[in-house]
């Protein structure tokens, strides 16, 4: 495991939990967050599946094997969703979208009620579901083809993106956003920049400093130069949602893969048992995100309130800052932390070992 890969899968989920939470000026990093794990997924999969010769046995193995690892933690975190929304008084049945989302088939439709249903951020793993079941093909047959082959799809695939956002509306742009396919690009560029990695490690400058600390600045400023392009040049906001973070999240990788082991200064942070820690239940932090603010709004706040704390804040706020304070992200957060830590050790472990007894996890 490279660490400082899985730290900033903490950062990007701990960002895109405190966005949906409505803290401002984080919409970009969610943007980048989201192509990260994507291409960060495709990266890591063809390092350790090769899959230089593919059968129908092997095809199935490792299909079984991915899908056994998104469905579990999705079901509880749905089921733990609706049992919420029924307490509450708030749920609503539809049985087909619900089926849909069950299967993780929601991404596939184009209704932005139906991709963002229930559990609106289990799209992740529809697409991402998709790209596995593609992984072993595109290994087999994309993957071999020389880079410059892969550029020309790549050109080609891009040229379409751009065309396609540039005329499309805001629900159009979302659509697409989470669509299987479109998300595939990201997954290949990731399987493209470890086909590469060879040919990159033989570059004249590229890791062979003693540490990153230098390739690591140089990431966050590229990943900077994306936020503030996308803020100062408001034309880009159709792109903003992947094609702008390619390079820059490419970059990313690279550092941690390069300088694995040998980290620089934000690398051993990221490499800190603290990240590590977050990490390690970044999935369950990103599934479980729903449910803690329905936890905040209807345990925590109420008692806030009884205690007057929520007033006594939005009054120093008020004072300080001249507008009201909104608790919800402070304590959002550490609740998604708390119950996704739980999930992980009651859950997420147990089934592991079950299903590594599985001849499909051997």
């Amino acid at each position: 495991m490279i660490k400082t890969l899985n730290g900033w899968r903490a950062v990007f989920a701990l960002m895109i939990v405190l966005f949906h939470v409505g803290v401002t000026g984080l919409e970009e990093m969610t943007w980048a967050g989201v192509s990260f794990f994507f291409m960060a997924s495709g990266f890591l999969l063809r390092f350790k599946y090769p899959f230089e010769q593919l059968n129908k046995e092997t095809y199935s193995r490792f299909s079984l094997r991915h899908a056994l690892k998104l469905y579990p933690l999705h079901w509880l975190a749905l089921v733990l969703l609706l049992v919420a929304l029924a307490l509450i008084g708030k749920l609503v049945i539809r049985p087909g979208v619900l089926a849909l989302d069950a299967a993780l088939l929601q991404s596939w439709s184009m209704h932005h009620s139906i991709y963002f249903s229930y559990n609106p951020f289990a799209w992740f793993l529809s697409t991402l579901l998709f790209c596995y079941l593609c992984y072993p093909l595109l290994a087999r047959w994309f993957s071999p083809l020389g880079l410059r082959v892969k550029l020309i799809v790549f050109i080609v695939l891009i040229l379409i993106d751009i065309v396609l956002l540039g005329f499309m509306d805001f629900y159009g742009k979302t659509a697409m956003y989470v669509f299987p396919p479109v998300r595939l690009i990201d997954f290949m560029l990731g399987m493209t920049l470890a086909d590469a990695s060879g040919k990159i490690k033989q570059l004249p400058v590229l890791g062979k400093s003693k540490n990153g600390t230098d390739l690591e600045l140089i990431a966050i400023a590229m990943l900077s130069v994306g936020v503030l392009s996308i803020r100062s040049y408001p034309l880009m906001m159709p792109w903003s949602d992947a094609i702008l973070w390619w390079l820059p999240v490419a970059l990313v990788i690279l550092t941690c893969w390069l300088y694995d082991k040998r980290e620089g200064f934000v690398g051993m942070v990221l490499a800190s048992k603290p990240m590590q820690w977050l990490g390690n239940i970044s999935f369950e932090i990103f599934m479980l995100q729903c449910l803690a603010p329905i936890i905040y709004t209807y345990l925590v706040d109420p008692v806030l309130w009884h205690f007057g704390i929520t007033e006594f804040a939005n009054m120093v706020s008020n004072d300080l800052f001249g507008v009201n304070a909104n608790l919800l992200y402070v304590f959002v957060l550490p609740i998604d932390i708390v119950l996704a830590w739980l999930v992980n050790r009651l859950f997420t472990r147990p089934m592991t070992r079950l299903l590594n007894r599985l001849p499909a996890f051997r």
